[in-house]
């Protein structure tokens, strides 16, 4: 065994353990709060429903065990053994091993990709299928049918080979046209197709899952949409979308920008709250849009995604990085190596930043509450509709701080109510 794979075994090793520790601090302080409902909540769940939400946070935590192990066990099996051999198979299936160039090679490089990235992703059916039919059915939550299931996962799939052939297609494409510079290019293009997706999601990907309908006309339009001309928040539309085929949980976002920006609204979040709750709700969304956060996101991202793939570019000249790993190294011609290699290994080093990314996450929903808050004129709408909406979906009140500093992308219950009445966190 080389030093590089030593190294691969002390991330895999340490981010496993961690993972799992977590969960073990996360479990225990749900336990330790389950027998009474905390006191900061007791006006607005009963017993029943708070015994309910810790039985289904144990469930998903005992399963989270399962679903650690097993990915720390395929990351092992891949990058140490499998990656090399299935980046033949595959190279061999689509006429990679011949000797070929220009838009051929590109084309069946791509292939490749795609092809290897699937079979990687088909591990997860298993999981996800249990997760959907027996711990989200087991509370309540699946509405799917096993065909509505298996025809998403189709559709999902075809929509990743048209959608994801091109893309790489054309990153590919910059790096022969572009040796020096191309992640730079492939950079570029990530980002307007990031804007491109905010344009066509709503319009030609998202019909082909779920049915939008226009909002009627109503108490709820008429306040969202007097909300929306108060905080100068230009919409194409206000639809509902009928998640409640897939689920019981409940969301609402705005997706697109400009003259293309449209609210949606989960149908279960409509049969859950009140007008004012659910102007609150969107308020927040809004606050999202109005505080800069979205444009934030994506600048941070892209500098992010720019510096990974600077990387990449140091790294395609590094053949003892590859050799450690079973590849042969072909100079010109280890990008597509490069990529399945970094989709495993990556994540052990990102894991340990991520308290830092969900604290800016945490940071932007508290000055999103904060602006719901102004623009509705009171608190209290939005802690109820918080309130209520922990209760629908079950959510864990009392998670461990070190596990949610991990894991939480917004504050929790107790924390927003705290910030939204002014006291301190």
């Amino acid at each position: 065994m080389n030093t590089l794979q030593i190294i691969f075994l002390i991330l895999l090793a340490a981010k496993t353990a961690a993972s799992f520790a977590l969960d073990a601090l996360n479990r225990k302080e749900t336990v330790r709060n389950a027998d009474t409902v905390p006191v900061a909540f007791r006006d607005t769940i009963d017993e029943p429903t708070y015994r309910k939400s810790v039985a289904y946070t144990l469930r998903k935590i005992d399963f989270g065990y399962i679903e650690t192990f097993f990915g720390a066990a395929v990351t092992l099996v891949l990058v140490i053994a499998l990656l090399p051999a299935l980046y033949d198979f595959a190279g061999t299936l689509f006429g990679l091993t011949g000797e070929l160039s220009g838009w051929a090679r590109i084309w069946r490089e791509s292939a490749v990709l795609v092809l290897i990235s699937s079979l990687i992703g088909l591990l997860d059916l298993p999981f996800d299928w249990y997760e959907n039919f027996r711990i989200e059915a087991q509370f309540g939550f699946n509405k799917s049918t096993q065909k509505l299931w298996v025809t998403d996962k189709i559709k999902g799939l075809i929509l990743g080979c048209v959608i994801g052939l091109p893309l790489l297609w054309a990153i590919i494409a910059f790096y022969y046209a572009f040796p020096q510079t191309w992640w730079i290019w492939a950079q570029v293009l990530f980002v307007g197709f990031q804007l491109l997706m905010l344009v066509i999601f709503p319009k030609l990907i998202l019909p082909l899952f779920n049915k939008l309908s226009p909002l009627p006309e109503g108490e709820l339009r008429d306040t969202l949409t007097a909300l929306a001309e108060r905080c100068g928040f230009i919409a194409k539309k206000i639809e509902i979308i009928d998640g409640s085929k897939r689920s019981g949980h409940s969301n609402a976002y705005f997706t697109g920008f400009g003259k293309w920006r449209r609210i949606v609204l989960f149908d279960t979040l409509v049969e859950q709250l009140s007008p004012k709750e659910i102007e609150a709700v969107l308020a927040h969304e809004i606050g999202h849009s109005k505080c800069g956060h979205i444009t934030k996101r994506l600048v941070v991202s892209s500098l992010i995604g720019l510096a990974m793939l600077g990387f990449i570019g140091w790294l395609l000249g590094q053949k003892e990085f590859f050799a450690a790993f079973g590849f042969e190294f072909v100079p010109g011609l280890m990008l597509v190596p490069a990529f399945l290699l970094l989709s495993q290994i990556a994540p052990l080093v990102t894991f340990w930043i991520s308290p830092l990314s969900a604290h800016f996450s945490r940071k932007h929903e508290y000055e999103a509450d904060a602006f719901a808050k102004e623009a509705t004129g009171t608190p209290e709408t939005l802690i109820s509709a918080l309130h209520k909406l922990h209760e629908k979906n079950l959510s864990n009140l009392t998670p461990h701080p070190l596990y949610s500093a991990f894991f939480y992308s917004h504050p929790t219950l107790a924390e927003r109510e705290k910030a939204l009445r002014n006291e301190t966190r």
